[in-house]
């Protein structure tokens, strides 16, 4: 499969968002995460623009988080 349609097939970058916040395990510090994720993205020589969108939502989920972690609401 040839790159831009491999990137294609991930959706927009608030469902890749979404898969990657949903992927995070229990108890994982959200903005550390995003951090982490950012800086992989960082690491490309020629990012897409999707993928700097998607960096832009990643970044977002930075700002104002100190220890905030995912959680699974339980149900009762």
């Amino acid at each position: 499969m040839e790159p831009r349609a491999r990137m294609q097939s991930l959706g927009t970058p608030e469902d890749m968002f979404l898969a990657w916040f949903f992927g995070l395990p229990d108890g994982a510090n959200v903005g550390h995460a995003a951090q982490s994720e950012i800086a992989r993205i960082d690491g490309i020589a020629t990012p897409t623009g999707l993928l700097l969108s998607f960096r832009s939502l990643l970044h977002q989920a930075t700002l104002n988080i100190t220890h905030q972690t995912r959680r699974r609401r339980r149900r009762h």
